[in-house]
C-alpha cells in the first residue's frame, strides 16, 4: 500500500476516477431532484406530465399578471408567449379587459388574482400606517363664532404604476375599496397541441424520458457517492507521500500560507459559480454545468488534499497568517511591563462582554450600572492578583540575579500567594546555603594548594642549588653533564610551575595586595614591546603596536598589569604561527580604554574562550610546548582584582584578547 501511496500514476487515476464519479454524483442527483419534484416517485407519468402542465402555466399566469398590474404591454410581448400561452384578463365585475385566448382545444386552465402595484409619493415606500393631519381652520368663518376643534383625519397618497395616477386617501376602508376596484383575475390556458419550441414542451420530453430510469439514477447516486468517498479517503491517505522517501514532502501549495490559501480556493469557486447566475437554456446550462463542477471538485481536492499535508507535517495552525499575526501580537504584550499587559487583556474583555451584551436583548435586570459593577468587581480582583504577582517575580528575579539578601514580603499576600512568597524566601536560604558551602571548599582547596606548593617548593630549591653545584664542578663524564642539563631545565620547570600555582591560588582569593594608582598605557605598552622585541623576531613574529598620540591613563596596579601583558606575550611567543604579524593596539572610546592582542594560531584551537581561561588548559591539545596552563587564569584573575575586565575571542585561527579599564583624566 505504501508504494501505491507513492505511485505518481495510481495517484492521477484516482484523480480522474473522482471526477466521473463527481459528475455521475451529481448528474443523478439533478435527475432525481426533478423526477421528484415533478412527482415521478410518487405518481405516474401522467401526473407527472400534469405537474409539467401546472408549473408551466403557473409561470405564465405570474409573467401575465406581474405585467399587466405594473403598467407593461401585454399583448404580443414576446412571440413565443403569444402562440403558446393564451390568457384572458377580467376586473373585479368579470368584464373583459384583454385577451390573446381564441377558444382553442387547451391542455390546462387556471387563473390567479393580482391586486395593482403602487408607490407612496414621496419616499416610494409603503408606510406602516396613514399619516395623522390637522386641518387647517377655516378663516371666513365669523370671529364670533365658535370655532370647534377640526378632528384629525387620515390621508394617504399613493401613486398606481399602471396608469401613472396619483390617489389620495383619507381613511383605510377607502384604500381597501381602490384596491379591490382595481384588482384583476388573469385566466391562462396551454394550447393543444403545444408547440415544439416552447420550453414546456421541451421540459416534458426530458420529464418522460427521466422518468423511465427513475429507480436507476438512485442507484447511480448511491453507488457513485460510496466509490467517491473510498477515492477520496485514498488521495488523503496518499496526499504528500512520494517514491523515493517515505518522509512527508510537502509540495509548493504547501509554501502558501493555509488561510491564504483558503480564501484563494473561495475566491476560485466563486468565480466558478458565476454563469450560475446566466439565464441558459437547458442544454447550454449543461454545457456550462459539466466544466463547472469539474472545476469547483478539483479545487476543492487541491484544498482537502493541502490540508492533509499540513496536518500530517503538524503545521496547519503554524502555516497560517492568523498565526504570525498573534505571534506579533503576542511579542507585542510580551514586552509590555506586567501591569499593563493584565489591563490590556482586561480591557479587551470587556469590550467583548459588552459588545455581546449590546447585541442580545437584555431583561429588566441586566443594565449598564450592574455591567459596571460586575466589572469593578473582577478589574479590583484581577488587579490585586497581578500586583501580588509582580511582588513575588520581582524577588524571584533578585534571587536568580545573586542578591541572596533578598527577602519577598508576603505582607497583604493570601492563601497560595503567600506559600509562594515562603517557598522564595526558602528558596533564598538554600542557595545561601549552598554558597557558602561552595565558598568553604573553595578556600579549603586554595589553602591546600598554597600549603602544598610551599611544601613542594622548599625541597625543590634545594634540588636546584645541589644541581647548581654539580653543574659547576664540571665533571668529566659526558653523560654526568647530560644528565645535569636535563635536572636543571626540569627542576626550573617544576619551579615556575609552583610559582604560577602559587600566584594563581593567591589572584582568585584575593590575597595579593593591590595599589591602584594612575598609570600610562601608552608607556607601558611601548616597554613591553622593548622587551618582548627579541624573543618575537627569534620566534619569526612581527611586533606591530598601535596607539594614539595623545596619553590614555587609568587606574591599575603596574606590577599586576604587567604581569598581565607578559603572560600574553609569552603565550604568543610559544602559540603563535611563525611568519605572522602580532598587533598590539590601544584605544580610547566612550571612556573606556582597551587593549587588544591578536596573533594567528599556531595550532588548531577546537577549544572555547572560556575553557582557555580555567586552570592547567593550554592551546596545544598535545601539550608539546612548555607551560603550565595557568597564564590566562592568572590574567583574568588579576584584571579582576584591578577592577578591569578581560574578553577572549576565538574566531577560527584568530585568537584575540581584549583588556579593558576606565579612563582618567
Amino acid at each position: 500500500m505504501k508504494k501505491l501511496y507513492g505511485s505518481f500514476a495510481a495517484k492521477l487515476i484516482a484523480v480522474i476516477l473522482l471526477c466521473l464519479l463527481v459528475l455521475a454524483f451529481v448528474g443523478s442527483a439533478i435527475a432525481a431532484g426533478n423526477i421528484y419534484s415533478w412527482g415521478g416517485y410518487s405518481g405516474s407519468q401522467e401526473e407527472v406530465r400534469k405537474t409539467v402542465y401546472r408549473n408551466t402555466g403557473t409561470q405564465g399566469l405570474n409573467s401575465v399578471g406581474r405585467a399587466y398590474v405594473e403598467g407593461r404591454h401585454i399583448l404580443g410581448f414576446t412571440v413565443p408567449e403569444k402562440d403558446s400561452f393564451w390568457y384572458e384578463i377580467y376586473d373585479n365585475e368579470g368584464n373583459l379587459l384583454e385577451s390573446n385566448y381564441d377558444g382553442g382545444k387547451t391542455l390546462w386552465e387556471g387563473e390567479m388574482c393580482f391586486g395593482p402595484e403602487y408607490s407612496l409619493e414621496v419616499s416610494g415606500e409603503e408606510p406602516e400606517a396613514f399619516e395623522e393631519v390637522t386641518p387647517t381652520p377655516d378663516p371666513t368663518a365669523p370671529a364670533t363664532a365658535a370655532r370647534p376643534t377640526p378632528a384629525p383625519v387620515q390621508i394617504w397618497k399613493l401613486t398606481n404604476m399602471r396608469d401613472n395616477k396619483l390617489h389620495t386617501f383619507t381613511s383605510e376602508n377607502d384604500y381597501l375599496q381602490w384596491v379591490d376596484d382595481n384588482s384583476v383575475t388573469v385566466r391562462g390556458y396551454l394550447p393543444d397541441p403545444m408547440p415544439s419550441y416552447y420550453a414546456a414542451s421541451r421540459e416534458l420530453a426530458m420529464a418522460e424520458s427521466l422518468y423511465a430510469y427513475r429507480y436507476t439514477f438512485l442507484w447511480i447516486l448511491g453507488l457513485s457517492f460510496l466509490l467517491g468517498v473510498l477515492v477520496f479517503i485514498f488521495l488523503l491517505c496518499a496526499a504528500g507521500h512520494r517514491k523515493d522517501t517515505e518522509e512527508i514532502a510537502p509540495s509548493f501549495v504547501e509554501k502558501i500560507p493555509f488561510d491564504l490559501f483558503t480564501l484563494l480556493i473561495i475566491g476560485l469557486i466563486a468565480i466558478c459559480l458565476t454563469p450560475i447566475n446566466v439565464g441558459l437554456d437547458l442544454p447550454e446550462f449543461l454545457v456550462v454545468l459539466v466544466p463547472m463542477i469539474l472545476c469547483i471538485g478539483l479545487l476543492f481536492l487541491l484544498w482537502c488534499v493541502s490540508f492533509a499535508v499540513r496536518v500530517k507535517l503538524g503545521r496547519l495552525w503554524s502555516d497560517t497568517l492568523c498565526c504570525k499575526l498573534f505571534g506579533l501580537l503576542g511579542k507585542g504584550l510580551r514586552s509590555l511591563p506586567l501591569v499593563w499587559k493584565w489591563a490590556v487583556v482586561l480591557a479587551v474583555l470587556a469590550i467583548l462582554d459588552l459588545l455581546l451584551r449590546e447585541s442580545a436583548v437584555w431583561s429588566e435586570n441586566r443594565t449598564a450600572f450592574h455591567w459596571f459593577c460586575s466589572w469593578l468587581v473582577l478589574g479590583g480582583a484581577t488587579l490585586y492578583a497581578v500586583l501580588a504577582f509582580r511582588r513575588l517575580r520581582k524577588g524571584a528575579k533578585e534571587i536568580a540575579d545573586g542578591d541572596l539578601s533578598c527577602t519577598v514580603d508576603d505582607k497583604y499576600l493570601v492563601a497560595d500567594l503567600k506559600d509562594h512568597a515562603h517557598d522564595l524566601n526558602h528558596i533564598r536560604d538554600g542557595l545561601n546555603n549552598a554558597v557558602e558551602e561552595r565558598m568553604k571548599s573553595e578556600r579549603f582547596r586554595t589553602e591546600l594548594i598554597t600549603n602544598v606548593s610551599h611544601d613542594i617548593k622548599t625541597p625543590l630549591t634545594s634540588i636546584v642549588n645541589y644541581v647548581d653545584l654539580l653543574q659547576k664542578e664540571e665533571p668529566e663524564n659526558e653523560k654526568q653533564r647530560e644528565y645535569l642539563e636535563v635536572l636543571s631545565r626540569q627542576s626550573g620547570k617544576l619551579k615556575k610551575l609552583i610559582e604560577d600555582l602559587i600566584e594563581a591560588s593567591k589572584a582568585s582569593t584575593g590575597n595579593l595586595t593591590v595599589d591602584l594608582e594612575p598609570c600610562e598605557l601608552g608607556v607601558l605598552l611601548d616597554q613591553t614591546s622593548g622587551e618582548y622585541g627579541e624573543k618575537l623576531e627569534s620566534a619569526g613574529l612581527e611586533l606591530v603596536l598601535q596607539k594614539p598620540e595623545k596619553p590614555v591613563r587609568v587606574m591599575a596596579d603596574g606590577r599586576h598589569l604587567w604581569r598581565v601583558f607578559d603572560n600574553l606575550l609569552n603565550n604568543i611567543v610559544k602559540y603563535a604561527q611563525p611568519g605572522t604579524r602580532v598587533y598590539l593596539s590601544l584605544c580610547e572610546e566612550n571612556g573606556k580604554a582597551r587593549v587588544d592582542f591578536r596573533n594567528i594560531s599556531r595550532e588548531q584551537l577546537n577549544i572555547s574562550a572560556q575553557e582557555l581561561t580555567e586552570r592547567f588548559v593550554r592551546g596545544d591539545a598535545s601539550r608539546n610546548t612548555e607551560g603550565s596552563g595557568l597564564g590566562l587564569a592568572i590574567a583574568m584573575s588579576l584584571m579582576r582584582l584591578q577592577k578591569g575586565n578581560m574578553d577572549i575571542t576565538v574566531d577560527g585561527d584568530l585568537f584575540k584578547v581584549s583588556l579593558s579599564f576606565d579612563t582618567i583624566r
